[in-house]
């Protein structure tokens, strides 16, 4: 048994209350003298009188031994007495809090999982000793630390309630991170001795749909589990792809996959809203089960879904317009993140691009095959005279796409590039010693860039060697390093390509590519992913969590972003020009106003299969270190003051008869 109360109050009470009591039944009962006929009858009054002394012989009795257990009682309860549970709670505990999208998930009663957590947590912290400390670290897909260690109940308290629901994905291995760095103060001993620092014990809230969890070593101190949530059924849009036609581009394509995650069939209808208003609906009928629901908590998500477990919906329509476009899965079930998917789809445009060449036929004729708006030819010494205007719109490069040709320049504004034997002049980025006659050992024919491209079939006479810094993408790979490669770098976006189609004297062609059909191939799929959003149709949506990134205007310091919960927040503008929102935390369309055209929304989605599987998993298992099953406060202290208030009250019931019995006898 311990005491919550600090050890001076029970003492204290008992101090004040029962020294008095007992003095009471020392003094000496005093009487008024009244004359009577006989004194056979007061014997025991006469006894009384014999003393002298103010005081008298303390005397064997009931009353005073109840009397003092009762203040005995009361001190104790006073106290606040706990007993442990089957938790060894330590001295330091961190109360790590799962706010991910599954936890979201409705359990009834108006209750999330994340509101049961909350209430979990309260009860330990409630539980906590004056000796005690926690801490309170929320995560999803990142972490956070609300409160140090403290014993500040009050504090803790305040922490915990102001956490809220997020539709990010879970992650567990920065949270515990975060514990054990918190956990192990720097210059302090964590050895046996004296000085030793109490080992955390990490109390984790959760679902346990926890992507990464079998990749996370606890190294100090224990993990117990206290497992949340009974809910399983869930459907949910796990994708979602909205393109315009390449030959049409005023009709809009749209693609979505549903999934059912439950142990029950499922119907539900997907309808499709433009700018808010509802265009379309498709029914999705007969959604198998993913498993019985009995198996669902003990079973991991299959990587492929089974038969029957999923369905494509697709709507075409004709948009010669931006518009904001919804879909949303009818009915109800416990998680709603997944039941609404957005995107932003882009005017119709079809790309403009500037070829910059000293002289190559064989890319003019290329050029000339692509379906472009605009298309211009400049030679390197125009490129790099031209007054800005004609270059530049709205600080950013007034073409979708410029091509350079056998040139090396640091004229670079915003915008996409592909270079053909020549680098951008930029940090990173060289052009070294001359390769001859290499074969290709390795290419991603998987990348929309190189997709249906023979690329075993090219030769190439030789080039020079790029080094390029480490995110550049290697598409085609040679032994000396990447021949094609993609980079991105701030509001720009480089295809580099090694080899020029003529040596460096342009007298003999460098490769017999130009003779071949994949090289037109590879210009279409080139020119319309470096076009990005204005050829495919939408802006890239991102994921809970994820930064959204978009330039502004030029001029602009802050941009106000509207979130889809209804809050507003400025965000400064970098000296690149681009702003970047990472508080993506909820699902929906953000709002920025950049003062550019086609440039002011973004689409944030909960497109994830893992998290849309809320199944609570029973078999939640980490890489390595100590884990324990909980539940909650039910594991840790407990509190005895009310079964001591119980006991007082009978043992006051039991004096108030004695007393009464011997009054009236």
């Amino acid at each position: 048994m311990n005491f919550l109360a600090p050890w001076y109050i029970p003492v204290l009470a008992a101090a004040a209350t029962i020294p008095p009591l007992v003095l009471l039944y020392f003094l000496k009962l005093k009487r008024r003298e009244l004359p009577i006929a006989s004194t056979l009858l007061w014997r025991r009054s006469v006894e009384d009188l014999q003393v002298n002394s103010p005081f008298q012989k303390l005397r064997s009795n009931l009353l005073l031994i109840l009397q003092l257990l009762i203040l005995i009682l009361a001190a104790l309860a006073i106290g606040e007495p706990v007993r442990r549970g089957s938790a060894d709670v330590e001295q330091s505990m961190t109360l790590l809090i799962d706010q991910s999208a599954s936890m979201g998930a409705d359990e009834g009663d108006g209750q999330t999982r994340l509101s049961i957590a909350k209430e979990e947590a309260l009860k330990v912290v409630d539980g906590m000793t004056t000796t005690q400390r926690a801490m309170v670290i929320t995560f999803a897909d990142r972490a956070n630390v609300l409160t140090s260690f403290t014993g500040d109940k009050v504090l803790l308290r305040r922490a915990i309630n102001s956490i809220t629901q997020t539709d990010e994905p879970g992650r567990l291995a920065e949270a515990i991170q975060l514990a054990e760095a918190h956990s192990t103060p720097i210059g302090e001993d964590v050895g046996w001795g004296s000085n030793r620092v109490p080992q955390s014990h990490h109390l984790l809230f959760t679902d346990g749909r926890l992507s990464d969890a079998e990749k996370v070593a606890v190294q100090r101190g224990q993990m117990e589990v206290v497992s949340i949530g009974k809910a399983i059924e869930n459907t949910g849009i796990v994708d979602v792809d909205v393109r315009r036609n390449y030959e049409r581009p005023e009709m809009l394509s749209i693609v979505a996959r549903v999934r059912h995650f439950g142990g029950a069939p499922a119907n539900r209808d997907v309808s499709l809203f433009v700018d808010g208003e509802m265009k379309e609906v498709r029914s999705v009928e007969g959604l198998m089960p993913l498993g019985d629901a009995k198996q669902l908590g003990n079973t991991g998500l299959p990587s492929m879904p089974k038969d029957g477990n999923e369905a494509t919906v697709t709507f075409d329509l004709l948009l010669d317009r931006g518009a904001d476009i919804e879909l949303r899965l009818s009915g109800k079930d416990a998680l709603p993140a997944d039941d609404r998917v957005f995107a932003v789809a882009t005017p119709p445009r079809p790309i403009t691009a500037l070829l910059v060449t000293p002289g190559n036929r064989y890319l003019r004729d290329l050029m000339s095959a692509m379906p472009l708006a605009k298309y211009e030819v400049w030679t390197p010494d125009e490129y790099e005279k031209n007054l800005d205007e004609k270059l530049i719109d709205v600080g950013r490069s007034r073409y979708d796409v410029i091509v350079i040709d056998a040139h090396s320049t640091q004229r670079l504004p915003p915008g996409s590039y592909m270079f053909f034997g020549g680098i951008p002049l930029i940090e990173d980025v060289q052009r070294g010693e001359l390769i001859e006659r290499e074969l290709f050992l390795d290419w991603d024919d998987t990348h929309p860039v190189l997709r249906h491209v023979a690329i075993n079939s090219i030769s190439v006479f030789s080039w020079r060697k790029l080094d390029l810094p480490p995110q550049a993408t290697t598409l085609i790979e040679s032994s000396s390093g990447p021949v094609l490669a993609l980079l991105n770098e701030e509001r720009h976006q480089f295809l580099l390509c090694a080899f020029s189609f003529f040596d460096d004297k342009r007298e003999l062609l460098n490769t017999d590519w130009v003779f071949q059909e994949g090289l037109v191939v590879f210009m279409h799929n080139a020119l319309r992913y470096l076009a990005g959003a204005s050829t495919l149709g939408q802006h890239p949506p991102a994921k809970p969590g994820e930064a959204i990134t978009v330039a502004a205007k030029p001029g602009r310091s802050t941009v106000a972003v509207h979130r889809p919960d209804g809050r507003t927040e400025d965000v400064s503008v970098r000296s690149s020009g681009l702003v970047s929102y990472g508080q993506t935390d909820r699902v929906g369309l953000y709002r920025l106003e950049t003062g550019i055209p086609d440039q002011s929304e973004r689409a944030v989605n909960l497109t994830d299969d893992y998290e849309s599987f809320i199944a609570p998993n029973q078999q939640f298992r980490i890489a390595s270190g100590q884990v324990a099953a909980g539940s909650g406060s039910e594991n840790l202290r407990k509190p005895l003051w009310q079964y001591l208030l119980l006991a007082l009250g009978a043992v006051l019931l039991f004096e108030w008869f004695i007393y009464n019995k011997r009054v009236f006898i």
